[in-house]
This record gives structure tokens, C-alpha cells and sequence, in this order.
């Protein structure tokens, strides 16, 4: 069991450095909505220290979930 959640969470680490085509929320297809999508997010680390990360989301509440959890918070959408 142990080593399921260990190669899990590889997979999602691999796919934070580069991205696969899958939705880094969700894991579904990044362009299953196109021409929606999919959503291309680059950030890259404060002070030019080099980093740079390119993430891709399926569509903008898969991005707006993964933005809140980066930011400490929950993600809402009105009706929940």
C-alpha cells in the first residue's frame, strides 16, 4: 500500500516539474475542453533565483482549486 502512495505521489511530483498534457488538479486531459483549454499557468520563484514551473489545468476551477490550496485557503463555488 505504501509503495502505491509513494509512486502516487512521484507522478504528481513529475508532473508539477514537467508538464504531461493532464490536468495537474485533476488528472484528466488538459485539452478535454478545448478550445477552453487547456489552461497554462507559469510561476517562477521571487528574486530571479532560476526556478521556473509551467502547470497545466483542464479549466479554470480545477486552476482556481489549485490556486486557493497554494494560497492556504479553500476553493467555493457559489451553489456548494
Amino acid at each position: 500500500m505504501m509503495r502505491k502512495i509513494e509512486a502516487a505521489v512521484e507522478e504528481h511530483l513529475q508532473r508539477f516539474h514537467t508538464p504531461d498534457g493532464s490536468c495537474l488538479q485533476c488528472g484528466q486531459p488538459a485539452n478535454q475542453y478545448h478550445p477552453v483549454g487547456p489552461v497554462t499557468v507559469t510561476v517562477s520563484e521571487p528574486d530571479d533565483c532560476g526556478e521556473i514551473w509551467t502547470h497545466e489545468f483542464c479549466n479554470w476551477e480545477c486552476f482556481g482549486r489549485w490556486a486557493a490550496v497554494q494560497a492556504g485557503g479553500d476553493f467555493f463555488m457559489r451553489g456548494e
